[in-house]
């Protein structure tokens, strides 16, 4: 969800179509500062099939942030 939300979120702004890697990268790059370590843990268990612990919280803010950012 984190990395396809970059996704949705690059093409509504920028037009881009681009894989999860690549979109996890334009996040990183494009988003608020406050979810690069969302971000980057993201991309590292979707590019090393790393077990992660989400906190719920942080993850459910970045949703509705990214959401809203799509809806503009």
């Amino acid at each position: 969800m984190i990395l396809n939300l970059c996704r949705v979120l690059a093409y509504k702004q920028s037009g881009l179509i681009l894989s999860k890697k690549e979109g996890g990268h334009w996040g990183i790059n494009n988003v608020s500062v406050k979810y690069y370590n969302l971000i980057m843990q993201a991309l590292d268990e979707y590019l090393f099939d790393r077990s992660t612990n989400w906190d719920g919280n942080c993850t459910r803010e970045y949703a509705a942030y990214m959401i809203d950012q799509i809806k503009k």
